[in-house]
C-alpha cells in the first residue's frame, strides 16, 4: 500500500515541479537585441548628418542629389521596425518605467504595443513626407526645423527604449 501511494504521488510532484520551473521566467520586456541598438545608433548618426546637411532648406532643382539618401534612411528605419516587431512584447510595467524616463527628459511618451517599432515607423513616415515635399517644391528652413524636431523625438524614444532593454 505504501508503494501504491508513492506511485500516485510521484507524477503529481513531478508535474507541480515542472509547472513551477517553467512558470518562473516571466517576460517583462522583449529581449535586448544588440543588432537593433547598433543599427539605430548608426542610422541615427546618418540621419542627423543628413538633416544638418540640408538644415538651411532645399530646392526641388537639386532633389535628385538627395534622393538616394532619403531612400537609404527610409529603408533602414523600415527594416528596424520589422526587427523590433519580430520580438514578443508583453503588456506590463516596463513601458511605464520607460515613459517615466522619457518624461524626465521632457520627451513624449511611447505609445503602441511595439514602442521602438512605432518610433521607427514614425521616423520613416517623416522622412517620406520630407522626401515628397523636397521633390515637389523644396523644403524651407523652418519646415526643416519641424521635420528635424519630430525625428529627434522619435529617435529619442527608440534609443531610450532599446537601451532600457539592456538592463
Amino acid at each position: 500500500m505504501n508503494t501504491a501511494i508513492k506511485k500516485k504521488w510521484i507524477p503529481i510532484i513531478f508535474f507541480i515541479g515542472l509547472i513551477s520551473v517553467t512558470s518562473c521566467k516571466t517576460l517583462l520586456a522583449p529581449e535586448y537585441d544588440k543588432a537593433i541598438v547598433e543599427s539605430v545608433t548608426a542610422n541615427s548618426q546618418k540621419t542627423m548628418s543628413f538633416l544638418e546637411k540640408i538644415s538651411d532648406g532645399t530646392s526641388k532643382e537639386d532633389y535628385k542629389e538627395r534622393e538616394k539618401e532619403y531612400n537609404e534612411l527610409i529603408g533602414a528605419y523600415d527594416a528596424l521596425k520589422l526587427q523590433a516587431k519580430a520580438r514578443p512584447i508583453p503588456n506590463n510595467v516596463a513601458t511605464k518605467k520607460i515613459n517615466e524616463l522619457l518624461q524626465a527628459k521632457n520627451s513624449s511618451a511611447i505609445s503602441g504595443d511595439y514602442p521602438s517599432a512605432f518610433a521607427f515607423q514614425k521616423i520613416s513616415e517623416t522622412l517620406k513626407r520630407m522626401k515628397t515635399e523636397d521633390k515637389e517644391k523644396g523644403i524651407k528652413p523652418t519646415a526643416m526645423q519641424a521635420f528635424k524636431g519630430q525625428i529627434e523625438i522619435f529617435l529619442d524614444q527608440a534609443i531610450t527604449y532599446e537601451s532600457f532593454l539592456k538592463r
